[in-house]
């Protein structure tokens, strides 16, 4: 084990610096979870904001998910091919259309969803509520002042 960090910047770089495998094990353990849906991360990513924002522009989605234009567009491509999104005329521009789910790609999002929140659920029960807050806040502020300065 690691040396603790003895100052403040020294141990919010070692926290930030455990991000990234974090992040890769969250994508595996997503990754396996998707198994047998015909779904990727990203396509599971992209029907999940659909999901929150209902009906949204490649743009507005693009925005939600922090994720560059062209990737997100990749995805929808493939997810209207699968029949999992929509395309809808968006009455305040005629080249822009509004995208949201189907029946089918909802179930199936809500479907992913609810087991997903079903490991997170047991998966905290070992952290305090305060715990999971300042978890939580700590990603808000670390995401926001990063983002920042890009």
């Amino acid at each position: 084990m690691l040396k603790k960090p003895e100052t403040k910047p020294e141990m919010l770089y070692a926290g930030i610096q455990m991000t990234r495998p974090l992040l890769r094990t969250i994508s595996n353990r997503v990754e396996a979870d998707l198994e047998g849906t015909d779904l990727t991360v990203g396509q599971r990513a992209v029907l999940e904001a659909a999901l929150a924002l209902e009906q949204a522009t490649a743009p507005q989605l693009t925005d939600f998910l922090q994720l560059k234009r062209q990737f997100v567009a990749k995805v929808l491509k493939e997810l209207l091919d699968k029949g999992q999104v929509e395309q809808m005329s968006n009455p305040r521009h005629k080249r822009s259309v509004f995208y949201c789910l189907t029946p089918s790609g909802k179930a199936l999002i809500k479907k992913v969803r609810k087991a997903e929140m079903k490991r997170i659920e047991e998966f905290a029960k070992v952290f305090s509520e305060e715990e999971v807050e300042t978890y939580y806040r700590m990603q808000c502020v670390l995401n926001d002042a990063l983002s920042k300065r890009s």
